[in-house]
This record gives structure tokens, sequence and C-alpha cells, in this order.
């Protein structure tokens, strides 16, 4: 996952999954479906973000939520170190 700060009003997100990374469509349309879900959810906690989210190979369910939690409070607490160290 790659995430650089935006002019934007808002955080924003990009999603590549690849066929080579996880084989079947419906595998593919799963992982982006929870990915969107979850990125609107965490949205306005985020900070004016660009987030673009890489999958490099196929994962379970489970797998997948957890990864998606953890990345998306990793990105909370960097931003929120940011603005700490900025004040």
């Amino acid at each position: 996952m790659n995430a650089v700060f935006n002019r934007m009003a808002g955080a924003r997100l990009g999603l590549v999954v690849g066929k080579r990374a996880v084989a079947r469509a419906s595998a593919r349309n799963r992982i982006k479906r929870v990915l969107r879900e979850r990125f609107r959810q965490a949205r306005v906690e985020l900070p004016d973000l660009d987030v673009v989210v890489r999958v490099v190979g196929p994962v379970s369910r489970r797998q997948l939520h957890g990864h998606i939690d953890r990345l998306f409070q990793n990105l909370k607490e960097k931003a929120a170190a940011r603005e700490d160290s900025s004040s």
C-alpha cells in the first residue's frame, strides 16, 4: 500500500488487483468490494490522502479483513503523528 498526502478535500482510493495475483474474477471483485467498503467506513477518520492498495497474492476472507483493518489503522496513526509533530 502506498499513501501520499494530497491537496484535495478528502481521501481517495486506488486499487490494483491483477489476474496474476488473484486468478478468479469473482475473487478479484470480492476483494475490491471489501476494500472499497472498508475505505468508505474509514474515510471520515483519514486525512487528505491518496491511498493505492496493490494486492500481490490470494488471501482468505479473514486475512483480507485483518490486513485492511491494520492498513487503515496504521494510516490513522501516521496521520495523527504528523499532526502532532506539525503543531
